[in-house]
């Protein structure tokens, strides 16, 4: 997470919901562009398709109107170019069609990404970063449970026995 959003007052359940909500909204709309998109991308490969075979038909007609000895050779030298034609077009047609789906793809991701930093929802740069601290953290921690320290002050002794007094028996803890 970034550095602003970990002073920020944790949201109330209403603002989680109301968000949540919003996301759910943004996300259906997006997925609805998505489709429509598709669907345009369909349409204008099917009327660019219907255009070419309305134009190959009209070029049978020429070569099927000039048929004979010397029309087979020039008609199959029209097909071959027709063929040609044809498949330029169709190379034409699919490339709009997959650059048209390619920018949906990517107007939809950014979408998503727009409304998850919306929500607050850490990236995976924000986990990874989360991650390394933890590891830092758990590493030092081992560190200093592993090395144990001198204690800093001196253990304070009891009150001293009086001159000459009974103190202590060496064997006074063991019965």
């Amino acid at each position: 997470m970034t550095v602003e959003n970990r002073y920020r007052e944790t949201p109330s359940a209403a603002d989680i919901q109301a968000q949540a909500g919003r996301f759910a909204r943004e996300l259906g709309e997006s997925a609805q562009q998505v489709w429509l998109a598709g669907i345009g991308a369909l349409a204008r490969a099917q009327a660019e398709g219907s255009r070419f075979f309305e134009q190959l038909a009209e070029e049978g007609r020429a070569v099927g109107e000039g048929q004979g000895p010397a029309g087979e050779n020039s008609a199959a030298a029209r097909l071959e170019g027709l063929r040609q034609a044809v498949d330029g077009a169709l190379g034409r047609a699919t490339a709009k069609a997959n650059e048209a789906w390619d920018s949906v793809g990517r107007a939809f991701e950014h979408r998503v990404q727009q409304a998850l930093r919306q929500m607050d929802v850490p990236t995976r740069e924000d986990l990874d970063a989360l991650g390394a601290r933890i590891d830092a953290l758990t590493r030092e921690l081992q560190l200093r449970t592993t090395v144990a320290p001198e204690p800093s002050v001196p253990p304070t002794p009891g009150p001293a026995p009086a001159a000459g007094g009974p103190g202590p028996r060496p064997d006074a803890g063991t019965s």
